[in-house]
């Protein structure tokens, strides 16, 4: 038995360390001022499009996570500006309607938007910011929406 718990305290702090974006002062304070942004511009999303969406950083998403250096939260922002955007019309407030979150995400394979399972996923790649969507060209934020929802 004490094989046993020895061996679970000496994995737990290597599991703990896969994600180590809340580890420090600092990132915790990021965190909660990049969450602190956010939950207004949901609010006024949600507002706009009488849905009830959440909004959240996709944290898991981060393997390591410097407010100082990250460069992600205002792409986040735009996004979410432009969900509620889409919403001047009734086919963009029924597609937001059919929406249980929006999470803002990190990315290394482009900068986009997917749907799955009724959350939309914002993904910011800081390499490369262009806002890709189905076809080759120049996209912004409420076009790629526009072709996901």
């Amino acid at each position: 038995m004490r094989t046993l718990l020895f061996a679970c305290c000496l994995l737990a702090p290597v599991a703990a360390g896969a994600n180590e974006t809340e580890t420090t002062v600092a990132q915790k304070e990021g965190w909660i001022a990049y969450e602190a942004a956010l939950a207004p511009l949901i609010s006024r999303a949600n507002a706009r499009c009488a849905s009830a969406v959440v909004g959240y950083y996709d944290k898991a998403t981060y393997r390591t996570f410097d407010p100082l250096k990250d460069r992600t939260q205002a792409a986040c922002q735009a996004a979410v500006g432009a969900v509620e955007a889409l919403c001047a019309s009734e086919a963009g407030k029924a597609a937001v309607r059919g929406l249980k979150a929006i999470a803002c995400g990190f990315s290394t394979e482009g900068t986009g938007v997917a749907v799955s399972e009724g959350v939309l996923r914002i993904r910011i790649d800081p390499a490369r910011s262009a806002i890709t969507g189905r076809e080759p060209g120049s996209y912004s934020w409420i076009s790629a929406l526009k072709e996901r929802l």
